[in-house]
């Protein structure tokens, strides 16, 4: 078969012809067919015939149209097949298709291969700040130094999925993978995923000695560089809490960014001390005793705060705490539980002392339960004093004072030497003689043989008395 080459004149073979030109081009054959540069169609059609397959007259088909010298199409009045229009269409829709293929192919082959290659290249950075101009200042976690790069508007992002993402901000604090050009200064592409792992944990806080971050059956190491985060402002890792909800990025199982995304606020108990065996609530979890706490790490939000003691009524408060902020839980107005205190003294008109204030002696006084000292003072007698533990509704004490006794020197002296002392029917000795008495009034008798009986009373009022006696002759 002989071979055909259609091309345009002064055109290479690799050319594209754009497909508007074409149905121009055949839009022109419709109007003037009589122009057709190829001549008749049914000549052309018989010359292409003729040369069908590269057959020899000899191996042509009997009773062909050819064979009788004419068009059997022709003679039937129907057009033929492979007219001029056909093969424009068919040449039309091959260019067609291939140009498609050529896009298809093209877009898989480059695209995939090129951003596999950038991809080869990439390295781990962590932002440590932005720039005018697309600059960002970050650190290289393999070369372990801080440097400078730039993204531009041909920089290549694609996110974590792998979907190319054309806008998109950067911020301090931002993990992510960059292919440099060969200045090592421009970002050819970005990657928010691949080899960067982020997720979400609660219940830990910071070791920063083992630069860790622990919790319950948990531990992450975080880097030197590692950067700290809540609203894009920095903080120090020893300030999270084990309530703090926070996203953590890391890549080859070290954490280079924690971004708090819930942050805690506290609540402050005061006034706590006069409180017996204290015990504090927060929302469902277990009560812990009062003594043991000063500030309690909470989430933003509403709370429920329950608090008992063997000196107060229970209660419970609802408050509410923002992130950030201290609440200060006050138990000074917390409802006590009180008792009644009656004393039962062995002597009246006395005063009355608990813990140190006068209170009235004539009436049971009502306390809250609680400890007490108890002192009650009157003259003439000693101090009594009692320590004592309040505890129920009613609490009865036996108050016993003693007497307050003092002593003093008593002298007695008689006219007539070794006369026999009696002192309440006592016998006291002889005269002269010196006593040492207790205060009080008391009874003298001396008596002497040949002198008649000699008796007086007397008082012990100050610190010596003194009494002379004299004896009548029988």
């Amino acid at each position: 078969m002989k071979d055909y080459h259609f091309e345009k004149d002064n055109h290479e073979f690799d050319e594209t012809i754009r497909l508007d030109n074409i149905n121009k081009e055949m839009k022109k054959l419709e109007k003037d067919p009589q122009e057709d540069d190829l001549g008749d169609k049914d000549a052309f059609l018989d010359a292409f015939e003729s040369e069908k397959f590269d057959q020899s007259p000899e191996e042509s088909v009997p009773n062909s149209p050819s064979s009788n010298g004419g068009d059997s199409s022709a003679e039937n009045g129907d057009e033929p097949f492979f007219n001029k229009r056909t093969v424009t269409i068919i040449t039309t829709a091959a260019m067609v298709v291939a140009i498609a293929c050529f896009a298809i192919v093209r877009g898989i082959f480059f695209s995939g291969n090129i951003h596999q290659g950038l991809a080869l290249e990439q390295e781990p950075v962590l932002i440590q700040g932005t720039l005018a101009g697309g600059e960002l200042i970050v650190y290289d976690i393999k070369e372990n130094l801080k440097k400078s790069i730039i993204i531009t508007e041909e920089t290549v992002v694609t996110d974590a999925q792998g979907q190319v993402t054309p806008e998109i901000e950067f911020h301090t604090g931002d993990l992510i993978m960059v292919g440099l050009g060969k200045d090592e200064k421009h970002v050819l592409s970005v990657n928010l995923g691949g080899d960067i792992k982020a997720f979400q944990e609660t219940g830990l806080t910071a070791d920063t000695t083992a630069k860790q971050l622990l919790g319950e059956g948990k531990k992450f190491k975080y880097g030197e560089q590692a950067m700290f985060l809540y609203n894009q402002d920095e903080i120090h890792a020893n300030e999270l809490e084990a309530c703090d909800v926070l996203i953590l990025k890391s890549y080859d199982d070290i954490v280079w960014s924690v971004d708090v995304a819930e942050y805690h606020g506290y609540i402050s108990i005061e006034n706590k001390e006069n409180i017996i065996n204290g015990v504090f609530q927060l929302d469902e979890e277990e009560g812990v005793p009062l003594s043991q706490l000063e500030r309690i790490a909470v989430k933003e939000g509403t709370h429920t705060i329950t608090v008992s003691g063997d000196n107060i009524e229970k209660r419970t408060d609802s408050i509410f705490v923002e992130t950030g902020e201290v609440y200060e839980y006050d138990l000074s107005k917390a409802q006590e539980k009180v008792g009644v205190l009656i004393i039962n003294a062995n002597v009246t008109d006395y005063k009355l002392y608990i813990n140190g204030t006068l209170v009235d002696s004539t009436v049971p006084s009502v306390l809250p339960l609680g400890e007490y000292d108890i002192v009650i003072l009157k003259n003439g007698y000693n101090e009594w004093s009692q320590h004592i533990v309040l505890s129920t509704d009613t609490l009865s004490i036996e108050a016993n004072l003693q007497r307050d006794i003092q002593f003093g020197t008593v002298f007695i002296d008689a006219d007539i030497e070794g006369a026999k002392l009696y002192i309440d029917g006592k016998e006291m000795g002889t005269a002269p003689t010196e006593l040492n008495l207790p205060y009080g009034s008391y009874s003298l008798e001396v008596e002497k043989s040949g002198y008649q009986p000699f008796s007086t009373t007397f008082t012990v009022s100050s610190s010596t008395t003194h009494i002379n006696v004299e004896l009548d002759k029988e």
